[in-house]
């Protein structure tokens, strides 16, 4: 578990993915495993933490 600030703001259009984002961040994480083609993936990469489908994380480390 990670605590958020929620001081992350404008990322996304979704004001409620950027807590995602957020938590992504304060947990080190180096991916996003999304199906949100709306708001998430079309960002495709975050400071560093790559924001994929269930399906291209599953083909990148099989």
């Amino acid at each position: 578990m990670v605590k958020i600030t929620n001081q992350l703001k404008d990322v996304t259009t979704d004001p409620d993915d950027n807590k995602i984002i957020e938590c992504a961040l304060v947990g080190d994480a180096t991916h996003i495993v999304t199906g949100d083609k709306r708001h998430l993936l079309p960002l495709r990469n975050y400071q560093g933490i790559h924001i994929v489908t269930a399906t291209d994380f599953l083909k990148r480390f099989r």
